[in-house]
C-alpha cells in the first residue's frame, strides 16, 4: 500500500503511448518523477536508419509516486492502469529500478523475454564486471550463459550473456567464506 513516501510502481499505457505518457506525467502539476527505460534495436525493414531507440518494456514506464498521487497518475491520458494486485498497487523495489538502469547503462548485448518462457535454472552470482554481486537465473540453453535479472511485477525478465567463467552458483561459499566458515566450525565442535 502506497504512503506519504513516494515509491516505484509499474504504469500500463496504451499501445505506443509509453514516451508521451511519461511527459505527461513530468509536465504535471505537481511533476511526477518518471523512469522510461529505453534499449536500441535493430529494425530489417528500415533501410536507412536500422537502430531504433524503443521502450524496454512494451507498454509499461515506471512513476515514483505517493498516495497522493495515485489519482493524478491514474487519469493522465494514455494511462491504462497502475499495476496491481487483488486492488492494491505493487510497488517497484528500488533495487529492481537500478537493477534495469544498470542494464540500460550496459554495454552488452541484453535480450528481453517473458518469465514464463525462460527455462528453469539454477540460481547464480555473477563474480566480475559491471555486474558483480548480483544474482540471477542460468538460462542453460546458451552456450555461454546467461544472466536473468527478473522484474517480476510486469512477468517479464531482462537478459544479458556474461560468461560462465563468471557466474558461481549463488548457494557456493566464496573460498574466504569457506575457509572463515570451516574455521568457526572447528571452534565450536566439542574436542
Amino acid at each position: 500500500m502506497l504512503t506519504s513516501d513516494p515509491a516505484w510502481v509499474a504504469v500500463l499505457t496504451h499501445h505506443n503511448a509509453e514516451t508521451t505518457v511519461a511527459e505527461r506525467l513530468r509536465n504535471a502539476d505537481p511533476p511526477i518523477e518518471c523512469y522510461l527505460p529505453m534499449m536500441v534495436n535493430k529494425d530489417k525493414r528500415l533501410k536507412h536508419n536500422p537502430m531504433q531507440e524503443r521502450p524496454m518494456f512494451p507498454n509499461y514506464l515506471f512513476a515514483r509516486i505517493n498516495d497522493k498521487q495515485i489519482y493524478q497518475t491514474r487519469t493522465t491520458r494514455g494511462v491504462v492502469c497502475i499495476v496491481s494486485s487483488q486492488h492494491s498497487i505493487i510497488q517497484v523495489p528500488d533495487r529492481e529500478i537500478e537493477a534495469v538502469r544498470m542494464f540500460e547503462s550496459s554495454q552488452r548485448k541484453v535480450f528481453f523475454h517473458e518469465t514464463s518462457q525462460l527455462v528453469k535454472g539454477a540460481r547464480t552470482t555473477i563474480l566480475e564486471g559491471e555486474f558483480a554481486g548480483m544474482e540471477g537465473t542460468l538460462v542453460k540453453h546458451c552456450k555461454d550463459g546467461n544472466f536473468c535479472v527478473s522484474i517480476d511485477v510486469m512477468n517479464l525478465s531482462i537478459v544479458v550473456h556474461v560468461s560462465r567463467a563468471e557466474l558461481r552458483p549463488a548457494s557456493d561459499l566464496r573460498p574466504e567464506e569457506s575457509k572463515s566458515q570451516k574455521t568457526e566450525e572447528s571452534k565450536s565442535q566439542p574436542n
